[in-house]
């Protein structure tokens, strides 16, 4: 970022333009026109994601192209985000060891004051005494059931035994059974892995389906579908925790590229099916782009 505020700031002045004049022609403040050519990214971490604006507008200001420092501009914020998160994941982890370590001091106070006391168990004879009783009688209902039942098995039964032999059947008009309709096979949408590490085919997909992102850390991202850029969702960071949905159309839509200032433990799912992340990038703590090809059934060529 030094060396792009360096660079307009060089262009300024060849062109004889005061900070002053380009702060009245941007209505940005001449504080924040001096963080640009200084190359003070922890100025704008609050509003990272205007940067880009606030920098086309300076070259528009200025009259130079703004594709010239676009890229590396690209590049400056993705590793300033990078940094950052990392920064913040050092604080969490070092503030989650204090306090587990706390915790642990504290337990182990309070184990001394108040040693634990053995408790002495009673045996309880009434429940002893219940449970003999119910014993007893079932006992007794057992061996009087066993009499009963014996004097019935030994005391013979002269009633006629009847004849249940079933009539037969001289009805050769049986009813014909309907064979049930063979069920018609539905395919259900695929994620399947393309020929590059990243690229990813949707097939299957007849209807509007939804792609969700879910995100493990602070990241930044941003989302182009058919070569656009889109603007829901806006490209900033986002927190740990957020959830993103895209609602897409295979009709209109065919190639969606998602980028990501830090993708390690993202996870996205197509229709809440999850898309399996290639092994090799998963975990990466760093800038990765996902691209989705969006097809058809694949039963029928794509035109």
């Amino acid at each position: 970022m030094k060396e792009i505020g360096e660079f307009l700031k060089q262009k300024r002045l060849e062109k004889g333009i005061t900070i002053d004049q380009v702060a009245e022609k941007t209505r940005m403040p001449a504080a924040r026109i001096k963080a640009i050519e200084e190359g003070n990214l922890d100025a704008f971490k609050d509003d990272l994601s205007y940067l880009q604006f606030f920098i086309q507008s300076y070259c528009n200001a200025i009259g130079i192209d703004y594709h010239e420092v676009k890229q590396q501009l690209s590049d400056s914020i993705n590793s300033y985000t990078m940094s950052f998160q990392a920064d913040q994941l050092r604080a969490q982890n070092e503030s989650e060891k204090n306090i587990r370590e706390k915790s642990t001091q504290r337990v182990n106070e309070y184990k001394k004051r108040n040693p634990a006391k053995k408790v002495e168990r009673k045996i309880d004879f009434s429940l002893i005494s219940f449970v003999a009783v119910i014993a007893l009688i079932v006992i007794c209902l057992v061996t009087v059931g066993g009499y009963y039942l014996s004097r019935q098995l030994f005391s013979g039964n002269d009633e006629p035994i009847a004849d249940v032999t079933p009539p037969e059947d001289t009805n050769d008009d049986k009813p014909q059974i309907d064979q049930p309709e063979e069920p018609v096979e539905v395919k259900e949408i695929e994620v399947i892995p393309g020929e590059q590490v990243g690229d990813y085919v949707i097939e299957n997909a007849e209807e509007k389906f939804t792609l969700r992102i879910e995100f493990a850390s602070n990241s930044w991202f941003r989302a182009i579908l058919d070569g656009t850029e889109l603007t829901t969702p806006e490209a900033r960071v986002y927190d740990a925790g957020t959830t993103l949905e895209m609602e897409l159309d295979p009709v209109n839509n065919r190639e969606l590229n998602l980028r990501f200032g830090y993708f390690a433990g993202m996870k996205l799912y197509v229709d809440d099916k999850e898309v399996e992340i290639d092994e090799s990038i998963a975990n990466i703590p760093g800038v990765q782009e996902i691209n989705f090809t969006i097809g058809g059934n694949t039963s029928e060529p794509a035109e």
